[in-house]
């Protein structure tokens, strides 16, 4: 025996839109994770900036104990350069994590463009879904109407 088309309708409708409902759902949970990994990367760059700052400063008053303690003069422009060069290199470091900070993001928005995307089109999907399922069950209805009311009229004759 088979089920009356509109109650075939009715059912795979209903899960196709409980289906949609959770695709959304998901959609903004991964929305969020993303946003969560750009602040952990981005905190993590700071940090990593920070240190490297603090490491160029250990490094200077370093340089500066040792040379105060032979005698020869903070001002010698040997001395200078080399604080210049820790510098410089310093510098090329904070480059390097801002860098890697900003592909770091550019993947995670790139991931997160194209989770939304496929979320979008799931849904999509649903809806053309339920509009063909419901144009389907309709030609199946007529057919169903029709049997069901030969049927019918052949229980009479009988």
């Amino acid at each position: 025996m088979s089920a009356d088309p509109i109650t075939m309708f009715a059912i795979t409708a209903t899960k196709t839109l409980l289906d949609i409902k959770e695709s959304k759902k998901q959609s903004k949970i991964e929305q969020a994770i993303y946003e969560d990994k750009k602040k952990a990367a981005m905190e993590r760059a700071k940090q990593e900036e920070d240190d490297r700052i603090n490491d160029l400063r250990m490094a200077h008053a370093h340089n500066r104990a040792i040379m105060s303690g032979t005698g020869l003069s903070l001002d010698s422009s040997h001395f200078l350069n080399i604080q210049d060069q820790q510098t410089i290199q310093a510098d090329k470091d904070i480059t390097n994590i801002r860098v890697n900070l900003g592909y770091d993001i550019n993947e995670l928005s790139l991931n997160a463009q194209a989770a939304k995307s496929k979320r979008k089109h799931e849904v999509f999907g649903g809806w053309a879904s339920i509009a063909s399922q419901g144009y389907e069950y309709k030609n199946k209805k007529g057919l169903y109407t029709v049997s069901w009311h030969l049927s019918t009229e052949k229980n009479k004759l009988i």
